[in-house]
């Protein structure tokens, strides 16, 4: 069954990777990556997407470099929280969201607005939305409502991605978001066919043994080139595709 895309945001992956197709590990951190780490943070909200999509293990990264402690459940009570869809009163301060895929509800947010992953180059305030499934506590809602952080659900156990994003347009207006990984949020939302655009900045360097592969274990999919640019530094470039639908 085809889907209606007009359900759904515009997807856009945007990724760096080595030359051969890596993502993660000490390569990031390397002086011959700089130039492409710069152009990566200071265009990502150049190509019309005020919305970040990342999974857990990313934003655990992303809160870790910020510092940010443990979720403190001092005073936290659990009346009249129900496992339903919330909204934040904080939305209302910005229409830039991050978004990630927390099924379980691990991720420490400090509050629901501001300034995250600052060490990473970034610099608008945002508000947070978490995607959940109905097997989380109780307490991390209430927890969640009392920083001001949005949360919607997309399943019983396991993410269904569809739903989240269609809720994603639904309640909040987003048209367009860009997806920064990890590497299995990426896989799935290529296996569910929600993608539209690869935009790839290739760093060069090869990988260590045990970094973990962009896309993850997506499946064959077709691509046409829309752009091709060299960065400054020579040895950088970025990449845009779009998906090959069939007729």
């Amino acid at each position: 069954m085809s889907l209606n895309l007009k359900e759904y945001p515009e997807i856009y992956i945007y990724m760096g990777e080595s030359i051969d197709g890596k993502g993660s590990g000490e390569m990031l951190y390397l002086p011959e990556n700089r130039p492409a780490i710069r152009y990566y943070f200071k265009n990502e909200y150049t190509f019309d997407c005020k919305s970040i999509l990342m999974g857990r293990a990313t934003f655990e990264e992303v809160l870790t470099a910020d510092k940010v402690q443990k979720i403190n459940y001092e005073g936290i009570t659990t009346d009249n929280i129900e496992k339903k869809d919330y909204i934040s009163e904080l939305r209302k301060k910005t229409d830039y969201y991050y978004i990630t895929i927390d099924k379980n509800g691990k991720l420490p947010w400090p509050k629901g607005y501001g300034l995250y992953g600052a060490l990473y180059g970034r610099t608008i305030e945002t508000h947070i939305i978490t995607i959940l499934s109905e097997d989380v506590d109780l307490k991390y809602l209430a927890y969640l409502q009392k920083i001001g952080v949005s949360y919607i659900f997309a399943g019983e156990k396991n993410i269904d991605l569809k739903i989240a994003m269609k809720k994603l347009k639904s309640l909040f207006g987003i048209e367009k978001l860009l997806c920064e990984g990890g590497p299995k949020t990426n896989e799935l939302l290529l296996k569910e066919n929600l993608v539209q655009k690869l935009i790839i900045v290739k760093m060069p360097v090869i990988a260590q043994p045990g970094a973990l592969s962009i896309f993850g274990n997506a499946p064959l999919s077709k691509w046409t080139l829309e752009s091709f640019k060299m960065l400054d530094d020579k040895n950088s470039f970025i990449m845009i595709y779009n998906i090959k639908r069939d007729s």
